[in-house]
């Protein structure tokens, strides 16, 4: 058997993108994640978002920003394509068909607004400790399998 120590928090190597045009909420978002070692990028425009996530490959990007549903749906899986990251998706309450839309476009989650800065910091804490994790395990299997 083989153990090996490891930490649960988030450290620096965490990039966070912010894609939205709400600067007084980025703003705060940006302090809180910052708080918690993570580097923070903020995107005001879906392209640059895009062009930012691939040439980052960030481990969060969260998405608050006003555009329709099929530009919403464009934008996550033009996102999914460019990085294997965690996708929360912040929108208002929609119908079902749309919640499946944005899950098949490669949300990982979505979240109905408006929300708390700090329930948003800890939902995206525990996806970037649950990918962490992943990473981790995925690690370990290699080593035992070689």
């Amino acid at each position: 058997m083989v153990a090996w120590k490891t930490e649960t928090t988030t450290s620096s190597f965490h990039t966070v993108l912010l894609v939205s045009k709400n600067t007084e909420m980025t703003s705060i978002r940006e302090t809180l994640f910052k708080k918690k070692g993570c580097a923070v990028i903020n995107e005001t425009s879906p392209n640059d978002a895009v062009r930012t996530a691939r040439l980052l490959a960030p481990s969060l990007i969260i998405l608050d920003i006003d555009l329709t549903h099929d530009e919403r749906i464009a934008l996550c899986s033009a996102l999914r394509a460019t990085t294997r990251g965690t996708i929360l998706l912040l929108a208002p309450k929609g119908n079902e068909q749309q919640i499946f839309e944005y899950y098949r476009a490669g949300v990982d989650e979505r979240l109905f607004t408006p929300i708390s800065p700090l329930v948003l910091l800890v939902k995206s804490m525990s996806w970037l400790i649950r990918s962490q994790w992943i990473g981790l395990s995925q690690t370990y299997m290699a080593q035992i399998s070689a």
